[in-house]
């Protein structure tokens, strides 16, 4: 299968045609997410193709010497990419839960989030233990 076909595949939603893809968080709707998946995979891909990696293993064991530059390089940038994409979810999450105690939990519940105290305001003092 071409290239473009798997990637367009992946950003389609169907399943990906190797395993190791499920382990990269897929992007959202926003296209630039789409684009930089699309350029990680892409680099990922490449870089298998050039070193003739095959299997689960996303990018093989580390190379020794000066190999190792690439495989540094897709593996910091796979990481990153993970993690904004779950802190991004995480955000989302955290906003929708929000949202529906808000609608379900009556204004005086104490599991209602409550917003701290205002700290900066003159004569504030902490409370004393």
């Amino acid at each position: 299968m071409p290239r473009e076909a798997r990637l367009a595949a992946a950003l389609a939603g169907e399943p990906l045609p190797e395993a190791w893809m499920e382990e990269i968080t897929a992007p959202g709707d926003d296209e630039d997410e789409q684009r930089t998946c699309t350029r990680l995979l892409t680099a990922i891909g490449d870089y298998r193709r050039r070193h003739h990696r095959a299997g689960p293993d996303v990018l093989g064991p580390r190379p020794a010497g000066l190999e190792a530059g690439d495989w540094n390089h897709l593996t910091d940038a796979i990481d990153l990419y993970t993690h904004a994409r779950i802190q991004r979810r995480l955000e989302q999450l955290r906003a929708r839960t929000t949202a529906e105690r808000a609608t379900l939990l009556p204004p005086t519940s104490p599991l209602r989030r409550q917003h701290p105290p205002d700290t900066d305001r003159p004569g504030h003092r902490p409370p004393i233990r």
